[in-house]
């Protein structure tokens, strides 16, 4: 009988061992995914950053190109701001 309980004590062990093992390798595993999943769409960002940049550039140029038009048209449609300018420039002159 001891030796059935020796036996049954070390199968036991060992089927621990394994378990940890396992665990292991899928904590090791799932951490070297989780890594790999990073690095990956951290290269894509930076890949497609550079055409985002130029396109907002471009898209922001044409913004205010537009507004500085729509102002400059408006500055002179509306006389009352013109002498408004007009007195500022004759002050900041003196």
């Amino acid at each position: 009988m001891i030796n059935v309980s020796t036996q049954s004590r070390a199968t036991l062990r060992s089927l621990q061992r394994q378990s940890w093992r396992l665990r292991v390798a899928a904590r090791w595993a799932a951490g070297i995914a989780i890594a790999v999943a990073a690095i990956a769409l951290f290269l894509t960002a930076v890949a497609y950053a550079p055409t985002s940049i130029r396109a907002n550039n471009n898209l922001c140029r044409q913004q205010v190109a537009s507004d500085e038009h729509a102002t400059l048209e408006a500055f002179f449609q509306n006389s009352s701001e013109q002498d408004v300018l007009v007195q500022a420039i004759t002050t900041f002159s003196r």
